[in-house]
């Protein structure tokens, strides 16, 4: 196996016998197979795939039903064994494929928390050690002693889930599993499964939801009718995908209702001539994506930033391991095509404030858990506005950087205008990956001088002239339609990036 793989998979294939005839019992059975009428029809579920999957990587598995995506991962688990081709695997698996597999239906579920525990390889000692965090997590305290038969398929999954990830394992394999719960729990796992990724796990989903697949994985190979038909970043394959979803192939060609933005080589993926677009009418410009990556435009400009910040103007985040892998980088924000070029380097760390908004700690950043003088780098993306105490979030940004550190973010800025709090003002909110969030901050023109007040210099860079001035929204005098129209047909910003650096004591 190479280094830094923990799965590879060689050119597997996966046969199944299927009877011809209807047999219903053993003598027929007998009687058939001595006057050999006995007929197999070979099904091929999996046809010659090949693949491999980094160690830390989130890897997606999308397809039409019975395409052969849950038996490739019977492969990968070593539940089932390839026909021809074989799997390798380095490291332990924690496998949810099959929905109430290694439980039992008139067992409690206190007791199979126990058995299923027992079935993924952890004693008893160990399942008392961390019953309370398995039940915690799937808030089923008050069933706990209630036979499983009896349990949705949402609490069956919940109690799955919260068994195979009590601890870290070296590969979490889920297989439409998160489908089956309500948003906020399929919200709670993603978060689980952020926090596994961080800690350096591999997961490989298989999901019919494409905003799940896109917001979670790195890449994602398509099956389709047990043949592999793509496999590439999560934008491209998602997109070609999709558009199959939408009929969109050779025998339905549907026109293309997107709007180019700009066309530039990427920062992010390095692909020359990279096109930047939306979907026709959307009015959020500074959210297109790159038809190579999916990174948004201001993902790239604040990555061309970063580069400019480093000497290497020239340069895109594919050589960030070159670049940057000396400095010691915290991601406030670690989603997106940022995340995925720097989360592998020797001295990345996220700290997620989105998840701690998410688990009801408020909208504060609150105290970092890291040492003074810590980072070279901070990086965060469009949460600037939502910090409820801003003045303490700057602060405990500069705690953390070293002298001459550089803070560097993306916020919208309502250009011709001075910052305003919303305290006093109509409430105005907003989804950010999937955290709806309360906007505390209208900046304005002045954020750089403001920013400047906390220990730091900085400057302001309009990346892309987007939209003119006057067109910027004014929420307060079209409240009602900020409240009625979708956030991306309503906004409209230029891309603006802030690098604040913070100065020598």
């Amino acid at each position: 196996m190479k280094e830094g793989n923990v799965v590879e998979v060689h050119d597997a294939s996966m046969h199944f016998n299927m009877s011809a005839d209807r047999i219903d019992s053993l003598k027929e059975y007998v009687v058939k197979l001595l006057k050999r009428q006995l007929f197999f029809k070979d099904f091929i579920a999996v046809d010659h795939v090949s693949l491999e999957i980094h160690k830390g990587e989130v890897f997606g598995i999308v397809g039409t039903n019975g395409s052969g995506k849950s038996t490739l991962l019977k492969m990968i688990s070593g539940i089932l064994k390839p026909t021809s081709g074989d799997v390798e695997i380095s490291g332990n698996i924690a496998p949810l494929i099959e929905l109430g597999a290694g439980f039992d239906g008139e067992l409690t579920a206190r007791e199979n928390i126990y058995l299923n525990g027992a079935v993924l390889g952890y004693d008893k000692p160990f399942i008392d050690r961390h019953f309370s965090g398995i039940v915690d997590f799937a808030e089923l305290w008050d069933f706990l002693d209630v036979p499983i038969k009896n349990y949705s398929s949402g609490m069956v999954a919940r109690i799955a889930f919260a068994i195979a990830t009590v601890i870290k394992p070296d590969i979490l394999i889920v297989d439409e599993i998160l489908s089956v719960g309500d948003f906020l729990f399929q919200q709670k796992c993603e978060r689980r499964i952020r926090e596994l990724m961080d800690g350096g796990t591999t997961v490989l989903i298989v999901s019919h939801s494409i905003n799940q697949i896109e917001s979670l994985c790195d890449r994602v190979l398509w099956i389709e009718k047990s043949k592999p038909v793509m496999m590439g970043s999560t934008f491209e394959v998602c997109n070609a995908y999709r558009n199959l979803q939408k009929g969109d192939h050779k025998e339905a060609p549907q026109e293309d209702r997107s709007v180019e933005v700009r066309r530039q080589k990427c920062p992010l993926c390095g692909q020359e001539d990279s096109v930047f677009s939306v979907d026709e009418g959307v009015m959020l410009r500074r959210e297109a994506r790159c038809c190579h990556c999916g990174g948004r435009l201001r993902e790239a400009d604040l990555g061309r930033t970063l580069m400019k910040w480093m000497g290497a103007p020239d340069k895109d985040l594919t050589q960030a391991d070159a670049l940057l892998g000396e400095l010691h980088i915290l991601d406030l924000t670690p989603y997106g095509a940022i995340n995925k070029a720097l989360k592998f380097l020797p001295h990345y760390q996220s700290w997620d404030y989105l998840r701690k908004v998410a688990d009801g700690a408020g909208q504060d950043l609150g105290e970092l858990p890291f040492a003074d003088n810590t980072f070279d780098l901070v990086i965060d993306q469009e949460i600037a506005n939502h910090y409820h105490d801003y003045e303490q979030a700057f602060r405990e940004i500069g705690r953390v950087l070293k002298p001459g550190g550089l803070h560097l973010f993306s916020v919208p800025i309502h250009e011709g205008r001075s910052s305003i709090s919303r305290a006093q003002r109509q409430e105005v909110s907003l989804t950010v990956e999937g955290t709806r969030l309360l906007v505390e901050t209208d900046w304005g023109d002045d954020i750089g001088r403001i920013v400047d007040a906390y220990g730091f210099e900085t400057t302001v860079e309009k990346c892309n002239q987007l939209t003119n001035i006057e067109d910027i929204p004014n929420v307060d005098e079209t409240y009602e339609q900020c409240l009625t129209v979708p956030a991306k047909y309503y906004y409209r910003y230029n891309s603006i990036i802030i690098t604040a650096r913070k100065k020598n004591a």
